[in-house]
């Protein structure tokens, strides 16, 4: 091979340990950069210095992939992306245990088989890597920037950055569908694969609260954190009393803007009429108690610092109704996504 700047994507199917070493050792090893996508956070860490970022097929990620003349997927599944139409030119070789479908990502090459054997094949075909990591952090670095956007109360960014700064380094986490996954994705920190859960690909509603409590039942030992928008939370806000009855240490982060709001600014940036997206103001810390989980509203840094620190403390359930300001959505979402 000729490339001298190959990048690694690392997806859905590359989250065994055996298939974590190898990508970890081979890039390392080798000066070579690695994208995940959501659902394969954490197969590099987000602290690696070959770490980088997400892979979505979106915006952010362009002035890294940009600079790649080689795609090297590994367990990649194109329903991971966004659907929307592939317009790189750079050759794309795909590993996986099984075929995906080609119609949406244009593979040079597909080939099913064992990842590890794989990087061991294309170790012995490639030069020197000409990449500077220094640079790639350094991109990462202005990229959360661009999405830590000021408003005028709290916002969901920094909601992410907070919780995060508290829970990262012994939680896992879930996240639901909605506005407020771009910043949960792209600033919480992931060390192991599946550390993250997220429903990507079919992008379910009401996906965070149910999995935070099936991650907690398999793991009692560890708490869990779902992030979840206020439209999610109300298609399965019984389930709270489930964490309840089996007293799991589920922390429930509301980020409440009573809107549907990643479908409200889809709407307004195709100039549509705005409709079917107002939630109304629910009392989401009054629910909690009323099925004796302990309940607490943020609506600033401060007070959710003081929250975080409650809920880790608590040998149970908690949910915190962190209230955000929803303005800054359209400006992130036109970062992330383009």
């Amino acid at each position: 091979m000729t490339a001298v700047r190959p990048l690694v994507i690392a997806g859905l199917g590359a989250r065994r340990a055996d298939d974590v070493a190898a990508i970890r050792a081979f890039c390392t090893n080798r000066n070579i950069p690695a994208m995940v996508t959501y659902k394969a956070k954490g197969v590099v860490p987000d602290a690696d210095p070959v770490f980088a970022g997400v892979f979505t097929n979106g915006a952010i990620e362009s002035e890294i992939v940009d600079r790649s003349d080689l795609l090297i997927a590994m367990g990649l599944d194109p329903v991971e992306l966004l659907p929307r139409p592939w317009t790189r030119t750079v050759p794309v070789i795909a590993w996986g245990r099984w075929r995906v479908a080609e119609g949406h990502l244009k593979f040079s090459k597909q080939i099913v088989g064992e990842i590890a054997t794989a990087l061991e094949s294309i170790g012995r075909e490639l030069g020197p890597s000409q990449w500077d990591l220094d640079a790639i952090r350094r991109c990462l670095d202005a990229q959360r920037a661009r999405i830590r956007i000021a408003g005028e109360q709290l916002t969901a960014d920094r909601v992410v950055d907070v919780v995060a700064r508290h829970a990262a380094a012994t939680a896992r986490v879930t996240v639901d569908a909605g506005a407020h996954m771009l910043p949960a994705t792209l600033l919480w920190p992931v060390a192991e694969p599946n550390d993250m859960l997220i429903s990507n690909g079919l992008s379910t509603m009401g996906f965070a609260l149910p999995a935070a409590i099936g991650a907690a039942l398999a793991d009692p030992q560890r708490p869990t954190v779902a992030l979840t928008g206020d439209g999610g939370l109300l298609i399965c806000a019984g389930e709270l009393l489930t964490a309840v009855r089996e007293r799991l240490q589920v922390i429930v982060v509301v980020f409440s803007d009573a809107a549907l709001t990643l479908i409200d600014v889809k709407q307004q940036q195709r100039r549509m009429r705005r409709a079917g997206v107002a939630i109304g103001d629910v009392a989401w810390a009054s629910i909690a108690e009323s099925v004796r989980m302990p309940g607490h509203v943020a609506t600033t840094e401060e007070e959710l610092e003081r929250a975080i620190a409650a809920a880790l403390a608590h040998r149970g359930p908690s949910l915190i109704d962190a209230r955000i300001d929803p303005s800054t959505y359209p400006e992130m979402l036109s970062v992330v996504r383009g």
